[in-house]
């Protein structure tokens, strides 16, 4: 009994969009996460580096993006069927919430 529970506990909080993201080679993965960041209009041709931060206790989880001209983002993968994100500056995150990016949340 105890082990369907878990199983039921871990389904809801699948997150979709990010399985598919995490299994992605890392060259794979910095050319989506670039995208996602051009996407919502901020400038990030090539990527530097990329940090998964964790996720929080929705199952959304958090990227961060180090574009090669040295903006930096936090892309939030949300927890939905259709994998809808978010993305920030890194300056924007700490200014509104005193959140880092490239450091593991807690």
């Amino acid at each position: 009994m105890l082990t369907a529970g878990l199983a039921s506990a871990s389904f809801v909080w699948a997150n979709p969009a990010q399985d598919r993201l995490v299994a992605m080679s890392e060259v794979d993965r910095s050319e989506a996460l670039a995208v996602l960041v051009e996407s919502s209009g901020q400038p990030c041709r090539t990527v530097a580096r990329t940090f998964f931060q964790g996720e929080d206790g929705k199952g959304n989880a958090f990227w961060n993006v180090e574009c090669a001209r040295g903006h930096s983002y936090v892309v939030q993968i949300k927890n939905d069927a259709s994998g809808s994100t978010r993305v920030l500056t890194c300056r924007r995150l700490e200014a509104a919430s005193g959140g880092r990016c490239f450091t593991k949340l807690e």
